[in-house]
Order: structure tokens, then sequence, then C-alpha cells
């Protein structure tokens, strides 16, 4: 007779650039990890430039004031929801790359983005970040869709449409 393994749930790895679909992608991460007794890690990918005050701004230049934004503003829903049972990292790479690597690196078991919509073909409906986390990542990969994205009857009648 064997006996069965238990697995250890890994924490959620979640997307987070200080946008509104990001901040749903977090609070989405933070109730599933609260249900299931695990952690999330919220990660920024750091690119060329930032956006700080409304102005692009060259990213390594502002490092200590991003993530300062990262764990202050972005993080904030999680003190909230995880009561300390989250960690914030700012990675230096593209935002797929950044969240696939966080994948690995902390075993994960899911990984949590936010769909931006940019309409046209129904291959471009997910943002390029979310369409590549879940053509590559190797765990269960889940993407929150914009807030007044529509039903999902109106979704398919919009995907009908446009084929």
């Amino acid at each position: 007779m064997t006996t069965p393994v238990e697995r250890t749930l890994g924490p959620i790895v979640v997307g987070v650039d200080g946008s509104e679909n990001a901040r749903r992608a977090l609070e989405t991460a933070a109730q599933i990890a609260s249900a299931l007794g695990t952690t999330v890690v919220a990660v920024h990918a750091l690119g060329m430039l930032a956006v700080i005050d409304g102005e692009r701004v060259p990213a390594a230049e502002h490092r200590e004031e991003i993530a300062a934004e990262l764990r202050d503003r972005w993080c904030a829903p999680l003190d909230e929801l995880l009561s300390g049972r989250w960690s914030a990292e700012l990675v230096d790479g593209p935002p797929s790359l950044s969240l696939l690597t966080a994948v690995a690196s902390h075993d994960a078991s899911f990984v949590v983005v936010g769909a931006r919509g940019v309409g046209g073909h129904p291959d471009l409906m997910l943002g390029s970040t979310s369409h590549q986390v879940i053509q590559h990542a190797a765990c269960p990969a889940i993407v929150v869709p914009p807030v007044g994205r529509g039903s999902a009857v109106e979704a398919a009648d919009a995907l009908r449409r446009s084929l």
C-alpha cells in the first residue's frame, strides 16, 4: 500500500504595476491565498522607464522610490487581507519573464495577472504579459478581467462579431 504524499501549497505570485487591473489581480490573489491558507508574492517588473508624477523617467534612477510605492501603496490591500502573509519583489526585466521566473523560484501554486483588453483580433484580447504568462506558466494561471469588460454573454457576442 502506498502512502499519499501531501504537497504543501506554494505561494501565489501576482503581477503588480499600480494599475487598476493589477489592483484587482492583487485582491483576487489575496482572496485565493486566504482561502487556501498560503501566501502572496507581489512582483513588479522594473523596465527602462517608469511613470512618476505623470512623467516617464529612467526607472533605475528611481528604484528606491518605486520599491517604496510597491510596498506601501500598491500592496496596501495585502496588509488588510493577509495580515503580513505576503512579500513584494522589485525585479529587473520584462514583466512576463519576471513573473515566470518568480513562479519557478518560489514553486508557486498559482500566478495571477490582470488583463488589459486591447480589442481587435480575438488573440489580442489579453495583454501581452497575460498572454505570455498563460502560455508558459508551470502552474495554473488566472487572468482577472478589467472592470467594465461586461458579461460573459457580451464577450461571446464580441468574439463572434470579430471572427
